[in-house]
């Protein structure tokens, strides 16, 4: 079978891999689509980041791996004592494998294992395969309303949803959103969904069109336009409930706490690989939360599934669908060039070619 593999920094190659076939307690999954994201940059341009020589503790994965992360697909074959999932049934993959037994697995909060494993990293197998094997608790059946094409969105809308969610916002109130890529977009839709109204910064004219077809309330370019400013302007001087940096810019960090009121909630769910400054003005004398987000939680990957199966979140504008054999130009290229926002490959896609203005995934 066909599948994407990373061998180091710029050095992908598709190749002819064997089948893999499910163990006790495994499932083969026929991969549908597949997205790309920052990791999957960071990695081909930067790495290896989350892939190794040295096998991985947990799992014993190393160089070369087979990218993919974010994938959707149907039930290939089930094994040993895995029996509630039939042949053909539609699955989103959720792809964190944690070691279990740490504290931080002990007291469930397995996405912050300092062991983890991520399929597409390492673990052995990706979801830029036409075949790839997880464990049985990875697998999420999808309602029939949804298209393959939004159960690979599934697992990058997790990591914004469970974001929104740290930032504690209400009905009504107004959330500050730094960045309109995936991630940004998708922390707007799930605060939509409750009722909460969004201010999005973004200096990309591409990523801006992007958060105003997914509900943005309001949306700014920071090239002329101060966040802090405007948020105190649309809340009668008092500051937004909250605010999330999904820039990964350490020049959003002071903004990001300073448009917030006093007691409100600023998340980091974005990558950062320098130091970060600080407003203690915020932090301290308006006793303003800072905090992190890391990836998600089971819980977050069923309300993300049930809000899809809702309607919560269209794909127009801001999705769209390359081929397998253009990973690597039409993908990893583009995106690190801001020329694309979500990108989904087509590994052995079930629906119509989503062309990112106007196709909603339907088969």
């Amino acid at each position: 079978m066909r599948a994407v593999r990373l061998y180091g920094r710029e050095d992908i190659r598709i190749e002819d891999v064997p089948l893999p076939r499910p163990g006790p307690g495994e499932v083969a999954v026929r991969v549908l689509y597949n997205g790309l994201c920052g990791s999957d940059v960071h990695e081909y341009f930067d790495g290896p980041i989350g892939a190794g020589s040295r096998p991985h503790p947990v799992t014993g994965a190393h160089l070369p791996s087979i990218l993919g992360h974010e994938l959707s697909g149907e039930v290939a074959e089930s094994g040993e004592g895995v029996a509630d999932l039939a042949p053909g049934e539609r699955v989103a993959v959720m792809p964190m494998q944690s070691c279990g037994r740490c504290p931080d697995c002990l007291r469930g909060r397995h996405n912050v294992c300092p062991q983890l494993a991520i399929h597409g990293f390492n673990r052995v197998g990706g979801g830029l395969s036409e075949v790839t094997v997880v464990r049985r608790d990875m697998v999420f059946p999808l309602p029939p309303a949804l298209s393959a094409a939004h159960g690979a969105l599934v697992e990058p809308m997790a990591v914004s949803y469970r974001a929104a969610r740290r930032v504690h916002a209400e009905q009504g109130d107004l959330v500050v959103v730094f960045g309109a890529g995936p991630i940004g977009l998708g922390a707007v839709i799930a605060l939509r969904a409750r009722g909460v109204d969004t201010l999005v910064s973004e200096p990309s004219a591409l990523r801006r069109t992007a958060a105003e077809l997914v509900g943005a309330t309001h949306v700014i370019d920071p090239a002329n336009t101060d966040a802090v400013a405007a948020a105190r302007d649309l809340t009668d001087g008092w500051g937004a409930a909250g605010a999330m940096d999904a820039a990964g810019d350490p020049g959003v960090v002071g903004p990001l706490m300073e448009c917030c009121r006093t007691g409100g909630h600023a998340v980091i769910a974005a990558v950062h690989t320098r130091p970060l400054r600080v407003s203690r003005n915020a932090l301290v004398r308006r006793e303003v939360d800072l905090s992190g987000s890391m990836t998600y939680d089971k819980g977050d990957y069923e309300a993300v599934i049930a809000d899809m199966a809702a309607g919560a979140y269209p794909v127009d504008g801001w999705v769209e669908t390359i081929e397998f054999e253009d990973v690597v130009e039409r993908g990893l290229h583009a995106l690190r060039r801001q020329e694309a926002n979500k990108l989904l490959v087509r590994v052995a896609g079930d629906a119509p070619r989503l062309g990112g203005r106007g196709a909603d995934g339907t088969p």
